[in-house]
């Protein structure tokens, strides 16, 4: 399976001043990933709650004040759309959704008009909390052209159970939408999914936001990620952007994955019956 993943810098995300400006920003993209024969692209993280606050009558409006109007189905409908001109498996970055008087942050997989997939974050940052979101409680996995997939949106990047989890799930390839708060961090980044890449021996596809949401401003690096034996130097890393390139790709190569994990199965050395207490998986699973 070949897989991209965006990048859009700062200076792009400014540029986009309309919903028309990232409908085509979008469709650019998807067209490139195409010419490239890739199977599956993810956007950043956020771009769905871009897009909100693309069509707020306020372009400087406070999150708050943003959350009480939204609507996710246009955003998804708008992608499911797209997705129908382009024979590819479009994850669309997050985006926030209202399910009643909740909202939740969610990330998806579309593919031909099709939900293929439907993950809402588990974990919450401290400023999603005071925004009133509510949390996901459970991940879900999807085999979609022989390889089963998941999400993790966000912030669940650092909690190492929903990572575990998916693997448990059979997840073989893990899509992350990100968005990291504050100031660049480097090591930051590399304390969420990297350690989960290796603690569990998926591959992982990241795609960071490098834009601003009302009063917060964002960043992330888009990665892709594969164990470190099966990589070129052994430094767990197929691809990265390094913040210079707005579109990285590899090809997921299976059998080198299972050839590295033949040397060291991280998870055949679970205590199973331990994690049967803790409720983690349960029997026949």
């Amino acid at each position: 399976m070949k897989v991209a993943s965006v990048e859009w810098s700062r200076k792009e995300w400014k540029e986009i001043r309309r919903p028309e400006d990232l409908w085509g920003k979008t469709e650019e993209y998807l067209k490139k990933a195409i010419q490239e024969e890739v199977d599956l692209i993810v956007f950043p993280g956020f771009t769905g709650c871009f897009y909100s606050q693309l069509i707020s009558s306020s372009k400087n409006e406070y999150l708050m004040n943003l959350l009480q109007r939204v609507d996710a189905q246009v955003y998804e409908e708008k992608i499911k759309e797209l997705s129908l001109q382009y024979a590819l498996v479009i994850c669309p970055g997050s985006y926030w959704e209202r399910k009643g008087e909740k909202i939740f942050h969610v990330s998806s997989l579309i593919c031909q008009g099709e939900l293929l997939l439907h993950q809402q974050q588990i974990y919450l940052a401290r400023w999603e909390r005071e925004l009133g979101l509510s949390r996901g409680v459970e991940v879900e996995v999807k085999e979609i052209k022989g390889k089963k997939l998941g999400i993790i949106v966000s912030t669940d990047v650092f909690y190492p159970q929903v990572s575990r989890r998916l693997a448990l799930k059979g997840a073989k390839i893990i899509l992350s939408p990100v968005g990291y708060l504050g100031e660049k961090n480097e090591i930051l980044q590399i304390g969420g999914l990297w350690e989960e890449v290796q603690q569990n021996q998926f591959f992982a596809v990241e795609s960071g936001f490098n834009g601003f949401l009302g009063e917060l401003n964002f960043w992330g690096e888009s990665t892709i990620y594969a164990p470190l034996e099966m990589t070129d130097h052994q430094d767990g890393y197929l691809d990265r952007s390094r913040g210079k390139r707005s579109l990285i790709m590899a090809t997921l190569d299976s059998k080198k994955r299972e050839e590295a994990i033949s040397r060291f199965n991280v998870l055949s050395q679970l205590n199973r019956e331990f994690y049967l207490k803790m409720g983690i998986f349960r029997q026949g699973e």
